[in-house]
């Protein structure tokens, strides 16, 4: 819906990349425009693209753009060619942007992206609703088993606090794709996995769902207090729902949108002290 009627929404029924139908898809209050064909040019560079990102293999030098000219020339077609860019060094070396340099830095940060953990393997994958935060969740729950995490059914996923049906079947529907299973087999034979870090705080945050917005004072920044509060079980999403437990904002009387919604659901509004008194955090203040 259009809240500030300035002009008019017209919901596009074909992809403007490849033509593809389009659906609108409602998952936790929120509705999104999506491309029915899986074979989508611009699903691939997003899906490499999430790949190489920070919170996941975290891989420098590979933008969107670049991605986009390697998928185009041949370069990558699956996940797994990311890591074997040495076969195309002459084609790289003589591209416009880069040079010699710019190809050895490219393929330091590939080798380096080797080490990594099942966390970001797993958000790196793209499913559907699997975002860092649910991908720490069901690590967790499988206790970093690789094969496990492959094979989970619905109910085991949906047991774990936080997930309900549409994550699960999400989650399950992925693997349930014998193209998707083998490509996170070889993805993994490319990786080395560190242990998983299950030191967490406590479970003080169990069962809570924040939703973080404006500047912080006492953490260096948003995702240093988004990853405090899953340390100690609790889950931080972007969106203020009806299962949001507290929105943290410093300025509680702001008029934005997010605060309009919190008050619209009764959601309440804490500032980052009263977050840390009920984490039971005072010897930070």
């Amino acid at each position: 819906e259009n809240l500030t009627r300035s002009g008019n929404i017209e919901i596009p029924q074909t992809c403007p990349v490849c033509g593809g139908v389009t659906r609108i898809q409602r998952t936790a209050d929120v509705e999104t425009l999506y491309c029915t064909n899986p074979e989508c040019q611009a699903k691939h560079v997003k899906s490499f693209a999430l790949l190489v990102s920070r919170d996941a293999l975290n891989i420098d030098g590979l933008s969107e753009a670049t991605l986009e000219k390697f998928i185009q020339r041949g370069f990558i077609k699956d996940k797994t060619d990311i890591f074997h860019l040495d076969r195309f060094k002459d084609e790289i070396v003589a591209m416009d942007g880069f040079g010699e340099k710019s190809y050895a830095n490219l393929i330091d940060a590939v080798e380096k992206a080797r080490d990594t953990d099942l966390v970001r393997v797993l958000y790196g994958l793209g499913i559907d609703n699997i975002g860092l935060s649910t991908a720490k969740l069901i690590v967790r729950k499988f206790k970093g088993d690789k094969e496990a995490l492959m094979n989970a059914d619905i109910q085991e996923l949906t047991d774990i606090d936080g997930i309900g049906e549409v994550i699960a079947d999400s989650y399950v529907k992925y693997f349930a794709d014998e193209k998707k299973r083998k490509e996170y087999i070889r993805l993994l034979g490319e990786v080395s996995l560190k242990e998983m870090d299950d030191t967490q705080n406590s479970q003080e945050l169990s069962g809570k769902t924040f939703v973080i917005t404006g500047s912080v004072t006492h953490f260096a920044n948003r995702k240093e207090l988004k990853e405090l509060i899953e340390s100690m079980g609790g889950k931080v999403t972007g969106s203020v729902t009806g299962n949001t437990s507290y929105l943290i904002n410093n300025d509680s009387m702001s008029q934005s949108a997010k605060n309009k919604t919190a008050a619209k659901l009764n959601v309440p509004v804490i500032t980052e002290e009263e977050f840390i008194r009920l984490a039971g955090l005072v010897d930070m203040l």
